[in-house]
């Protein structure tokens, strides 16, 4: 006998809308020119806001495509960047969706190994599939919130 297995993704169970797309297109993977440039505008940001941060940009895999922490971050804050833009583009929601759910009580996203339940993750979207996530840690939730929105363009 057959056990049925039922998949929904994270994202949904959060009640965070997701685009349906068609599974013969598939998104182009984000390549090291646009991470870059998204890592520099991530970074003028920062600095704007006088704001020392880490910044991580990873692959839909999770791959570290770019990886930055600016004079005056803390070497804690590029592990926790790198775990925010991981679990961004694992989930495909910002990883701000997932701390409010805690906060109302949802306890059960603590049993998952690897999420980061912090703000400052964002999923890139491109052709509505997530190609890759933005980490950014350092600041304030606003801040990293912002700075990490900027990369992803969102």
């Amino acid at each position: 006998m057959m056990k049925r297995t039922y998949f929904m993704p994270l994202a949904a169970l959060l009640g965070v809308a997701t685009p349906m797309v068609a599974q013969a297109q598939i998104a182009a993977p984000l390549g090291l020119d646009e991470a870059l440039k998204m890592g520099s505008e991530a970074l003028k940001t920062a600095k704007a806001r006088g704001r020392p941060v880490s910044i991580v940009i990873v692959n839909r895999e999770g791959r570290v495509i770019v990886s930055m922490r600016m004079d005056g971050a803390s070497f804690v804050s590029l592990q926790v960047a790198e775990s925010k833009a991981t679990t961004a583009a694992a989930v495909g929601a910002p990883t701000e969706a997932l701390e409010s759910a805690i906060d109302a009580g949802k306890t059960s996203l603590l049993s998952v190994p690897g999420l980061s339940l912090i703000t400052g993750g964002i999923p890139v979207l491109r052709n509505g599939q997530v190609v890759a996530g933005v980490g950014v840690s350092g600041g304030s939730q606003e801040d990293d919130r912002t700075i990490a929105q900027v990369a992803a363009g969102s």
